[in-house]
């Protein structure tokens, strides 16, 4: 089906199929999901995962609209974006096949690696770019109003951050083949870590961050910490270019463990390692300086 979709001969009625499709499936993906995520923890677990919570306050109800609203102009450009690349593809401008066999499980798996891996260095040294003047107002703002974010927070973004949220991918296929299929699974499983990420809770056990090998893959707690504490946490599924780089908050570990600690005894009043909610009229980018990357 999803494959018959895409092989339509080049027109203008294939792309406005294409365009439809691509609409149809990321709504229906990014909702549900956001929304299920919602209805879980922030609904049903209100009182009942308090304990799990990163922020122990709630944000305004109207920025959550806030963030279903702009998720909707997220999604639009991210179709735009498919949309153009998969022309692109029809016209032999870029490198996405379309059977399967031609490169087989052994490429499908390794070309799926490698986008994850040049997924993670992009966002990184893009995220960082936009927390600098002027490109911060312009860019990175919209999004950063969530300083408590809700699961709709993760494709709470402005058209120009969505645009560059989404170049990356056909950015990829200009020089790396992949399929179809292969690409659908990598915007599914970003999309789930994005809203995850955006949760505000923590389910990783204590000792993740320091562990010799967990403390390279990051936490919901991480990503909180940079809408909460703002100027530093930068990178994505991994904890690489945040270590090497030194922009992991220094109380990145203790922080942790404290939202840990509050989830054993949810009783426990909250962390003093919270911040207090800034309002986002006052938020201006920093200077990113080197951080602990203990």
């Amino acid at each position: 089906m999803i494959v018959e979709v895409f092989n339509c001969e080049f027109s203008w009625g294939c792309m406005g199929q294409i365009a439809g499709f691509q609409l149809f499936m990321n709504t229906m993906r990014y909702y549900p999901v956001a929304g299920l995520v919602f209805l879980f923890a922030w609904v049903y677990g209100k009182r009942r995962f308090i304990g799990a919570r990163i922020q122990q306050k709630w944000p305004d109800a109207a920025k959550i609209w806030h963030e279903i609203r702009w998720s909707f102009v997220t999604l639009v450009v991210f179709v735009g974006v498919a949309t153009s690349s998969v022309t692109m593809g029809k016209l032999g401008l870029n490198r996405v096949y379309m059977d399967f066999d031609e490169f087989g499980w052994g490429w499908a798996i390794a070309s799926l690696l490698m986008v994850t891996v040049w997924h993670e260095t992009w966002f990184y040294w893009m995220h960082r770019l936009v927390h600098r003047k002027p490109w911060f107002k312009l860019i990175h703002l919209t999004h950063h109003r969530s300083t408590n974010p809700s699961p709709f927070a993760a494709y709470a973004f402005n058209g120009y951050e969505a645009f560059l949220e989404a170049i990356y991918l056909p950015l990829f296929v200009l020089l790396v083949p992949m399929h179809p299929m292969v690409i659908l699974v990598h915007v599914g499983y970003a999309m789930v870590m994005n809203i995850w990420w955006h949760s505000g809770y923590e389910v990783f056990p204590s000792g993740w961050t320091r562990g010799r090998f967990t403390r390279w893959i990051n936490t919901s707690t991480h990503h909180n910490m940079h809408h909460s504490h703002f100027n530093g946490n930068f990178s994505l599924y991994f904890n690489f270019w945040d270590r090497i780089c030194g922009t992991n908050f220094p109380s990145y570990d203790e922080y942790f463990e404290a939202v840990v600690e509050r989830r054993r005894a949810p009783k426990m009043p909250a962390s003093p390692l919270d911040a207090p909610e800034r309002p986002a009229a006052g938020m201006e980018p920093e200077p990113v300086s080197s951080h602990s990357a203990a």
